[in-house]
């Protein structure tokens, strides 16, 4: 019965969710009846899979996913030690709230005047990932049961087994689920840096492309392929913390 109601969440929902969206989409484009501006999702939907036969599109997207990674990486490691540094939160903190606030686009054209397209993108995204991240790692670190913490300084343990045996079993699940939302925000915000700054060989540079050129079919396929990378991100992340969850449990 269990693993019914988890096939139902996973697996139907979703592909509920996403029919009903195409269903929406083909009533507004039926309604709308010009495909110069919003075609039907069986046009799109040709053309998303016609870009795979490109050779440009597998260069695009792996750019724009290696940026994506490597930014993701950045944050996630800086975010990572700094929020386990107590005393300096309240030096980030002022410094976290003010990139949380920051508009996207401001950040971008601000960046855009001292650095290359390149480096923009991943600046851009790190800029906004990291402040996500540290929230959200600082706050599972703040919920860290404190008589376990207060247990092992009294015992006089070592920093490094405090780390290993008690904040990273009860913070892993806080931080993966954080990681999971903010890989797909990390992806999003660089093909937002791609588009404004017309990155060739990339996502957001075909975006643009398509746009420029009035192909709303290959602008909407272009965009479908930077959700469905998103989702596909998410997912590795979920796979990642059931192996290290089932790792934890298997070693201790």
């Amino acid at each position: 019965m269990k693993s019914k109601k988890e096939l139902l969440k996973t697996i139907l929902f979703p592909v509920f969710a996403v029919l009903f969206v195409f269903l929406v989409w083909a009533i507004a484009a039926y309604g709308k009846n010009n495909p110069l501006i919003l075609p039907q999702p069986t046009e799109v939907l040709k053309k998303f899979f016609l870009l795979f036969r490109e050779p440009s599109f597998w260069v695009s997207v792996g750019k724009s996913l290696a940026r994506t990674l490597l930014c993701f990486g950045i944050s996630f490691l800086c975010a990572f030690v700094l929020a386990f540094c107590k005393p300096l939160h309240r030096f980030l903190l002022p410094i976290v709230s003010v990139l949380r606030s920051a508009p996207t686009v401001a950040v971008i054209l601000i960046l855009y005047a001292f650095t290359t397209s390149e480096i923009l993108a991943v600046a851009v995204g790190f800029l906004i990932a990291f402040p996500v991240l540290y929230s959200g790692i600082r706050t599972a670190v703040e919920a860290v049961d404190k008589d376990l913490t207060e247990m092992a300084k009294v015992y006089k343990v070592p920093l490094y087994k405090q780390f290993v045996g008690i904040y990273l079993p009860q913070t892993a699940n806080a931080i993966f689920d954080c990681c999971r939302s903010t890989v797909s925000l990390t992806l999003k915000v660089i093909v937002a840096a791609e588009i404004l700054t017309v990155l060739s060989d990339s996502i957001g540079g075909k975006i643009q492309t398509a746009y420029a050129s009035f192909e709303i079919s290959f602008l909407l396929a272009w965009t479908l392929v930077a959700v469905v990378l998103g989702y596909l991100l998410e997912i590795l992340v979920v796979l990642i913390k059931k192996l290290v969850i089932r790792w934890d449990k298997k070693w201790n």
